[in-house]
């Protein structure tokens, strides 16, 4: 059988499957002017008149700390930061997409959810140039990156900044496993916590390996972003749930680069996103949804589901949309989690938040309305097929959902 990853294309369509905004060019939409027909300016501009510059502060110490981190710098740091996040495509996610946009709304063009609105409100008072600075060397994604590449389940595990999910978590995975039909016993669920920027050495470890520097600049570097990270309390160092606003579904399968193919399959969950959920009132059903949506990913890696016929933007809103799918039709599968109405609509509502409608990108993920459709679909499928207890072999309600999905992308009006 052809390698699933063996083309361009099938790459591309990786990269985009649980994730849509490359992380390597992150840095850059920070400073995008404003998309047109977008009536709000971007924040960044009402505190600083102007996007703000990478490695500038406000205040004075900062400033110093910018200009030392700058200068501790390896030549060639930015091209080698993006051929690590080029090789790790499933970083950047639907979650992170809305983390930048809190960071810079002016580069999208949808009607804010309260999740987005929620998250802009945590780094509203945070130094523009701090942030933008921050961006730039990739920090924002460090405790992704610490996960994916360091943690294994083979180290205990828990959920939330002070496990407060781990429970849900765990047994909503040991039920995933059981319900589908494909190969899971080797996926791997682990955390991603902001606590690892504040452990030194797991912070000097991982600076060694994105940027391939010596242990003692590595130490140089971590201090100093350690220091950045302490100079806004709004930051919490590392503890805002702006670095750990993600969860993603990863496999290193036909990875070229030799570090990733090594990697076991993962499912990572970051405690960020399952807080903001938890803002909204949509605990415990979100983290739930959340994990079955990353797990829907790992069906699609496994039955080679990324192929159709569909290119850019539909490509990518038709992935995320089946992801929408497999998660509400086990949470609502009387051999699933058989939830009942009022939970399936917190389960719906979770999807809807992260909707976009940027539908001329690459990174369009379906609209609020199309994540929330698909989800009502899928429960409804769940709870009308027959015999009631029958679970439909993933590729076959893979088969129902793709003959559906005109339907549920059609214009509103």
């Amino acid at each position: 059988m052809t390698d699933r990853h063996s083309s361009p294309r099938h790459r591309w369509l990786r990269a985009i499957a649980s994730g849509t905004l490359a992380a390597a060019l992150m840095a850059a939409t920070l400073f995008a002017p404003p998309s047109s027909g977008q009536a709000e300016p971007s924040p960044w501009r009402a505190v600083a008149g102007t996007d703000p510059a990478p490695f500038t502060a406000a205040d004075a110490n900062t400033q110093d700390t910018l200009n030392e981190l700058k200068a501790t710098l390896p030549a060639g740091w930015q091209s080698r930061l993006a051929e690590v996040k080029a090789a790790a495509p499933s970083v950047p996610s639907e979650w992170t997409e809305i983390r930048d946009e809190a960071i810079d709304p002016s580069d999208y063009v949808c009607t804010s959810t309260a999740l987005r609105d929620w998250l802009a409100d945590r780094i509203a008072d945070v130094d523009p140039g701090v942030l933008a600075t921050l961006s730039e060397l990739g920090v924002l994604d460090y405790p992704a990156f610490d996960a994916l590449l360091f943690e294994t389940s083979a180290t205990p595990q828990f959920f939330g900044r002070d496990g407060e999910f781990s429970k849900v978590i765990k047994e909503n995975m040991l039920d995933l496993r059981r319900f589908w039909d494909i190969r899971s016993h080797d996926i791997q669920l682990v955390a991603m916590h902001g606590a690892m920027l504040q452990d030194r050495d797991r912070l000097i470890r991982l600076v060694a390996f994105l940027f391939e520097v010596d242990e003692a600049t590595a130490a140089q570097l971590a201090d100093q972003i350690t220091e950045l990270l302490a100079s806004d309390p709004d930051l919490e160092k590392g503890l805002n749930p702006l670095f750990t606003f993600n969860a993603f579904a990863f496999t290193g399968e036909g990875d070229p680069d030799p570090v990733f193919s090594s990697l076991p399959d993962k499912i990572i969950m970051g405690d960020g996103i399952m807080e903001g959920m938890r803002a909204l009132g949509l605990r415990p059903v979100a983290p739930q949804a959340i994990l079955a949506h990353e797990f829907g990913h790992h069906i699609q890696f496994e039955g080679d589901l990324f192929d159709s016929p569909l290119t850019g933007p539909e490509a990518t809103r038709r992935t995320e949309l089946m992801a929408d799918a497999f998660s509400t039709y086990f949470l609502a599968h009387p051999r699933g989690q058989a939830m009942n109405r009022n939970r399936l609509l917190a389960a719906t509502q979770t999807f809807f938040e992260v909707g976009d409608c940027a539908f001329t990108s690459n990174n369009h993920h379906g609209t609020p309305l199309q994540r929330q459709r698909s989800a009502a679909w899928a429960a409804d499928v769940a709870n009308t097929v027959r015999p009631r207890g029958l679970v439909l072999p993933s590729l076959e309600f893979a088969e129902r959902f793709d003959a559906k999905l005109p339907e549920l992308v059609a214009p509103d009006v």
